[in-house]
């Protein structure tokens, strides 16, 4: 049987960490930012919960991010009742996200990623999120896309962001710089 044994803060204060005493994905993440997205019965009861704006599953935990109107207090415990009612029925498979073909540049992400893996990707899971690269541009701009509790925190923009970089230029190559990636519509 499934629970959540305890939940845990993130740096962003808008999303909280629900630990599971087993894991939910064998590897892997997956995200869904509305109700629209959400494919399995319980991200579509959480996000019926009002103020939840995303859910992220990865590995033993599920963090769930809420809008700022709403206060932890009035939706904790509800999203917590859902997690332990709706596991069990839930079978959650990995997104499966086409791979991005970086062309001439795939031995440069190779490195890249084997370098997030072991340096910058474990930090933020213990924080209830995780980061993928986008792009590397010729001109050395490495674009990452934040997932979970980094999604909407304060300091993924900053602090998270100069780290990635700082390991990056120590570890990879010193011209390189790393930005969020903005969408365009």
């Amino acid at each position: 049987m499934i629970f959540v044994t305890h939940m845990e803060s993130t740096p962003n204060p808008d999303a909280l960490k629900y630990i599971l005493n087993e894991r939910v994905l064998v590897n892997g993440v997956c995200q869904y930012t509305s109700g629209a997205e959400a494919r399995d019965d319980l991200s579509r009861a959480l996000f019926a919960i009002p103020g939840v704006v995303s859910v992220y599953y990865r590995d033993n935990f599920i963090t769930v991010t809420k809008n700022g109107s709403v206060d932890w207090i009035d939706v904790e415990t509800a999203i917590k009742d859902e997690i332990n009612t709706r596991i069990e029925v839930v079978q959650i498979e990995a997104q499966e996200m086409p791979p991005i073909d970086f062309g001439e540049k795939q031995e440069m992400i190779d490195m890249i990623e084997e370098i997030l893996d072991e340096t910058i990707r474990p930090g933020l899971a213990m924080d209830g999120g995780g980061v993928d690269i986008v792009d590397l541009s010729d001109t050395m701009v490495l674009s990452v896309h934040y997932q979970g509790a980094c999604g909407s925190c304060p300091s993924s923009g900053t602090g998270t962001l100069k780290a990635i970089e700082n390991i990056l230029q120590e570890n990879f190559d010193p011209r390189i710089s790393v930005r969020i990636h903005k969408p365009s519509f």
